[in-house]
C-alpha cells in the first residue's frame, strides 16, 4: 500500500483543468438562467436557480433578498393576472404572500403563496369554515346553543321546587332510618343493617341529584353571566358564518363553486411554470 508521499504528486495543471471544467458548467448554468429570466421561462428558471445553481451562489446573489423579489413580483403579477378579483392583503415574509377574496373591512387572508417552491395552500382553517357554512352546521351550531341558553333558563325556573322536592324525600328517608335503628333490638339486626344501607344509597343519590340544581339556585351560576357567556359563543360563530357566506358568494359567483376554485388554483402553478401554457 502507497504511503501518501509514495503517492503521485497532482499536477497544478490537472488542478486548473478541473477548476476550467468547474467553472465552464457554472458559466453554462448562470447563461441559461439569464436567457431562462429574459423569457420568463419560470419552470427553466426555478430549476436553474434551486435544483442546479451550487448554495453558495443561491445565497451570494440573493443576499438582499433580490431573487426573493424577482420570484415574488412575477408569481404575484401572473397570480393577479388570472385572479383579477383577488388582492394581495400582505407579504408575509420575503416569499410568502397573502392573498384575500375582494375588498371589505372583514376580508382576511384566505390563500397563501410560498414563492420558493411555488406553492400554493388555500388555508385550511377557512376551508373547514366554507364547509360548515355550506353544509349549514354553523346554524346547527347556533341553534344548538339557543337551546342550551332555553334549558338553562328552565333549570333556573325549576330549580327552586325541584330542590325542595329532594329536601322533602331526604327528610322522609332519614325519619324511616331512625325508625329503623329503634327497632334493632326487636328485630333480625342483620336484615335492619340491610334496609338501613338501603335508605343510605337513596339519601346519597338524592344529594347528588341536589348538588346539580344547586347552582341554578344559590347564585353559585348566575343567570346573567351564564346567558352572556352563551350570548358571546353565538355571536361570534354568527359573525364567523356571516364571513364565511359572503366569500362562498364570490367563490361561487366568480367560480362556480369551491370545488371548481380549489382545481383553477393548483393549475395556477402548472401554468406558472409551463411557458408554453401563458
Amino acid at each position: 500500500m502507497e504511503t501518501p508521499e509514495n503517492q503521485p504528486k497532482t499536477s497544478f495543471d490537472s488542478v486548473k483543468e478541473s477548476a476550467s471544467v468547474v467553472l465552464g458548467d457554472l458559466m453554462s448554468q448562470l447563461q441559461r438562467l439569464e436567457k431562462a429570466m429574459e423569457e420568463e421561462d419560470m419552470g427553466t428558471v426555478y430549476q436553474i436557480y434551486w435544483k442546479e445553481l451550487p448554495v453558495a451562489i443561491q445565497q451570494s446573489s440573493n443576499a438582499n433578498h433580490e431573487m426573493d423579489n424577482y420570484f415574488t413580483s412575477k408569481l404575484d403579477r401572473e397570480f393577479l393576472r388570472m385572479f383579477p378579483f383577488m388582492q394581495l392583503r400582505q407579504q408575509a415574509t420575503p416569499v410568502l404572500l397573502d392573498y384575500q377574496l375582494g375588498s371589505y373591512y372583514r376580508d382576511r387572508t384566505v390563500i397563501q403563496l410560498d414563492a420558493t417552491q411555488p406553492a400554493l395552500l388555500l388555508l385550511p382553517t377557512v376551508k373547514k369554515q366554507w364547509e360548515k357554512a355550506e353544509k349549514g352546521i354553523y346554524r346547527e351550531e347556533i341553534e344548538a346553543l339557543q337551546a342550551q341558553e332555553d334549558d338553562f333558563d328552565a333549570k333556573i325556573i325549576a330549580a327552586s321546587s325541584e330542590i325542595e322536592d329532594i329536601d322533602k324525600q331526604i327528610k322522609q328517608l332519614e325519619h324511616d332510618k331512625e325508625e329503623l335503628k329503634e327497632t334493632k333490638g326487636l328485630l333480625n339486626r342483620k336484615k335492619v343493617d340491610e334496609e338501613i344501607d338501603q335508605l343510605n344509597e337513596k339519601i346519597s343519590a338524592l344529594k347528588q341529584e341536589r348538588k346539580k340544581w344547586l347552582p341554578y339556585f344559590s347564585g353559585e351560576m348566575t343567570r346573567e353571566s351564564q346567558k352572556e357567556e352563551l350570548a358571546q359563543q353565538k355571536k361570534a360563530l354568527a359573525l364567523e358564518q356571516a364571513i364565511a357566506l359572503k366569500e362562498l358568494r364570490i367563490i361561487n359567483k366568480r367560480f362556480g363553486s369551491l370545488e371548481t376554485m380549489e382545481k383553477q388554483l393548483q393549475q395556477f402553478i402548472q401554468v406558472f411554470l409551463n411557458k408554453e401554457g401563458k
